[in-house]
């Protein structure tokens, strides 16, 4: 779902002294005592949020709530912003990532380095018959994006939606699993130590068993050519309403796939939407549902992280998304005030049960 916040979490150059206006006060209040912060650290979990640029720069509660709630953010990273003409890279939204990450003691998940032809400069369809060019493109745009970043990005996502697009231009010229494998070689030659991760979305009602099936089938094909795959990403963009009663077990069926390929499991973006016709227990529901999916992610060893799409109803995708905008979507742990919801409680009490195995 990265390509329905690109309009929220871009943002026009600002002066560095934004920077200072991010960070004054944030140390103090992070790492509370009651706080999914600080219950994660103390068991090496990641937890976060999408990293909202726009509010960062402008509403000091966002980054109260933030710095105090999260040790991880989503780090929004697409070609089209980082290299709008060739050759031309303008980091300085990484740079206010880092800075606000390093003075925060966080850590950062970039997404994406390779995804669909909309978060891809169109300078780039110049070279879309010329594989070979576009090979060295695709291999000096990783490697810059990766070195950039350095240590405070802990993990890139590599490829997303591989099942659901060719993300054109890419797999279109290169092969649909070439681009693949040659793309998490670039970023393993520029971080050996970065975490390498493949995303993928795999439905609003559950886990469709048959798509994580087809998933790890390409994992290990990508793997057998000699690439580094270390985390699957799994999307859990959830309806409450259309929710299959087994869908903890499909979830645990992915990790336990993920387990089998040899890799880490993450949940890189998760909400819970309500829908129109919610009945009065609707909130009580959805924080049953972020407490069970968290736990169990918990109780998987290699079960690594979870984020949030988003950190307040207010500025939910699903509110803005194309052609069927959800005005009555309430789907994060904090309402538009940036009060803690039921969902809150629910992910905190699973942090506070932690591991149990």
């Amino acid at each position: 779902m990265l390509r329905i916040m690109v309009g929220l979490v871009v943002v026009t150059a600002c002066g560095l002294g934004l920077i200072g206006m991010w960070t004054k006060g944030s140390i103090a209040s992070s790492g509370s005592s009651d706080s999914l912060r600080s219950f994660a650290d103390a068991i090496d979990f990641h937890v976060g949020s999408l990293f909202e640029r726009k509010l960062a720069n402008f509403e000091p509660e966002y980054r109260r709530l933030v710095t105090r709630e999260y040790n991880s953010l989503v780090s929004p990273i697409f070609m089209r912003g980082t290299q709008p003409e060739h050759g031309q890279f303008n980091f300085r939204p990484m740079e206010r990532d880092i800075e606000f990450a390093r003075q925060n003691r966080m850590k950062l998940f970039g997404a994406a380095l390779i995804y669909k032809a909309s978060t891809t400069p169109e300078w780039v369809k110049e070279f879309a018959g010329n594989p070979r060019r576009l090979e060295e493109i695709m291999k000096e745009h990783i490697q810059s994006v990766v070195r950039h970043g350095g240590d405070t990005y802990y993990a890139w996502e590599v490829v997303n939606e591989p099942l659901t697009t060719a993300n054109a231009p890419w797999g279109e010229a290169l092969g649909r699993e070439e681009y693949i494998v040659k793309a998490f070689r670039y970023a393993r030659e520029a971080n050996p130590n970065a975490l390498l991760v493949l995303n993928q979305a795999f439905g609003q009602a559950g886990v469709d068993k048959d798509e994580v099936d087809r998933f790890f089938s390409l994992v290990k094909r990508v793997k057998s050519a000699g690439t580094d795959i270390d985390i699957a990403g799994i999307e859990m963009h959830l309806d409450a309403q259309q929710l299959r009663p087994t869908y903890l077990e499909e979830f645990q069926y992915f990790l336990k796939r993920a387990r089998e390929a040899g890799v880490k499991s993450e949940i890189t973006e998760m909400d819970v939407y309500q829908g129109r016709d919610r009945g009065p227990d609707a909130m009580t529901r959805q924080k049953q549902i972020y407490h069970d999916v968290v736990s169990t992610c918990l109780q998987e060893a290699s079960c690594v992280g979870f984020y949030t799409w988003g950190v307040s109803d207010a500025t939910s995708w699903l509110k803005s998304k194309p052609h069927n905008p959800l005005s009555d979507a309430e789907p994060l742990l904090f309402d538009d005030n940036y009060q803690r919801k039921p969902a809150y409680y629910g992910v905190l009490q699973a942090l506070k049960d932690g591991r149990r195995h």
